[in-house]
């Protein structure tokens, strides 16, 4: 009987530590998409903070036939889940928010780095977070003399259109 126990006790602890990998595994992912809306959260009642929040239903609320240069938006907005910028001037704001958005990325190594431009004072960075081939987050700072902007783009994208559209921007 006490070897039944212990094969018993054995299979219990090994089902308990596959439960803990899992929840760590799962509160890790939660805990980096919950941190940014957190931080967008965080600025939304400062007074010298513009905050934009547009959602998948807003974007279905653009008309069907929009092209803009060689990009057809209307492939590109049904891709959208939402959109979230923010944005300050004000000096003591702005170096706050450019800290903390940057040091989340930083932390977070589910983020790859696309593309930085340096013109000037200006610095613009743009990480994503992918899934196999799909882009499931963009997410683009902008820094300046009078402002920074933090935006993050949900959706289901491929590398070619974000292409697609930074070189129509270009021409």
């Amino acid at each position: 009987m006490t070897i039944l126990n212990k094969q018993i006790n054995h299979k219990s602890m090994k089902l308990k530590y596959l439960l803990l990998i899992f929840c760590l595994l799962n509160s890790s992912v939660i805990f980096a998409q919950t941190t940014f809306k957190s931080l967008f959260d965080k600025y939304e009642a400062e007074d010298d903070v513009t905050i934009v929040s547009i959602s998948k239903s807003m974007f279905n609320m653009i008309p069907g036939n929009i092209a803009k240069g060689n990009v057809d938006l209307q492939t590109i907005l049904p891709k959208i889940e939402s959109l979230l910028l923010i944005t300050s001037s004000k000096s003591n704001v702005k170096e706050k928010m450019s800290l903390e958005f940057k040091s989340l990325i930083e932390k977070n190594k589910n983020y790859e780095e696309l593309m930085r431009v340096r013109d000037g004072k200006s610095n613009v960075i743009f990480n994503a977070r992918k899934e196999g081939n799909t882009i499931r987050e963009l997410i683009m700072f902008i820094n300046d003399e009078g402002n920074f902007v933090a935006i993050q783009i949900l959706g289901n994208f491929t590398l070619e259109e974000i292409q697609q559209i930074a070189k129509d921007k270009t021409q």
